[in-house]
């Protein structure tokens, strides 16, 4: 079977960086597969809003949804489980820059990879949280890279929507946010198993890096993909959420007044910018009015609630303060934790 050394990579990166559990490369779908109508609705309803935008009409012009549904491939596909979040990505290594004819038509190919890989993860993925439709390759000739960026804006609008990224990484970023995370978050692995972290193995083996030790050195990137990497205690945040609630219940520090206050959506969108109420007694549905999961199903917080599931990076400041302000004395120094003083 042919290996790629982009499809490894990307696989490393989500494995040792993003946290991702389960992992494909080449993912698949089986024509055996029975897929409702109530799976595909929400994909279906981003597709109609997409090609009636105004702005992608030609992207999928000679394919319809359920077409772009059968076509799916997905370069690698990993699973946060603890985070409800399913990544897929899409890699191109083109020596020269990314190339598929002329720029104008690059820059649509990429926005329809990116659309036709969240619509998939939308479909057969649909009782997951969180989205994240990615295409990576190293070099992309800027009057490209303008088209995309201008494409991905749009599409940002018109998505709107916290629980879906979508996004280009390429030329100094792909190095800084894909290549060095992944060799520094793999320093202390050794399975061997992974093609990637076979080759950087081998270059450790090179008696000569003392010298060229200036040009290859390693660091950590300070904008490594803004979204996916904050973590405390190694927890990214929806399992961090998940521990310490446990934990600050236990230690008695969730009073029941602060129960009630966490059921009140006016109270979480304050101190959480939660778009649900945090908490939400047992006997009520756990999905919103579109029939979308909001809240953890398997467990049961302070008693006698589900908690939401909705958690962002941008929410680790105001958790943390909530945090703080009930007492809860767990946390421990982490860079995360300095930058938010």
């Amino acid at each position: 079977m042919k290996i790629e050394i982009g499809e490894s990579l990307t696989s490393s990166y989500l494995n040792h960086v993003i946290g991702c559990r389960v992992i494909q490369t080449n993912w698949k779908l089986s024509g055996n597969w029975v897929v409702t109508d109530h799976e595909k609705s929400r994909a279906k309803l981003f597709y109609q809003k997409i090609i009636n935008s105004g702005y992608f009409d030609d992207i999928f012009k000679e394919s319809s949804f359920e077409q772009l549904l059968k076509q799916a491939e997905i370069d690698v596909l990993g699973i946060n489980t603890t985070e409800l979040t399913v990544y897929g990505v899409d890699v191109a290594f083109h020596g020269a820059g990314l190339n598929y004819g002329s720029k104008e038509e690059t820059a649509q190919r990429i926005l329809k990879k990116i659309f036709r890989t969240l619509f998939v993860m939308q479909t057969y993925f649909e009782q997951y949280n969180h989205f994240h439709s990615l295409f990576i390759t190293p070099k992309t000739n800027p009057a490209t890279l303008k088209l995309i960026e201008g494409l991905l804006q749009k599409a940002n609008e018109l998505i709107d929507d916290d629980s879906i990224t979508i996004g280009l990484i390429t030329n100094d970023q792909f190095f800084d946010e894909i290549i060095d995370s992944t060799i520094k978050a793999s320093k202390s692995e050794n399975d061997t198993s992974e093609l990637f972290l076979r080759s950087v193995k081998l270059l450790d083996l090179d008696s000569r890096k003392e010298i060229q030790n200036e040009k290859i050195k390693v660091f950590i990137p300070k904008n490594i993909i803004e979204h996916n990497n904050k973590k405390i205690e190694g927890m990214k945040i929806g399992q961090y959420v998940q521990h310490t609630f446990r934990e600050a219940f236990n230690q008695g520090l969730i009073s029941i007044d602060e129960i009630q206050n966490l059921q009140n959506p006016k109270y979480s969108k304050t101190n959480f910018n939660a778009n649900f109420e945090v908490l939400r007694l047992k006997t009520r549905s756990i999905t919103d009015a579109v029939g979308r999961t909001r809240y953890y199903s398997k467990e049961i917080f302070c008693g006698n609630y589900y908690l939401t599931s909705q958690w962002i990076e941008p929410q680790w400041n105001l958790y943390l303060k909530w945090l703080n302000k009930i007492g809860y004395n767990n946390l421990i120094s982490t860079p995360l934790l300095d930058s938010l003083k």
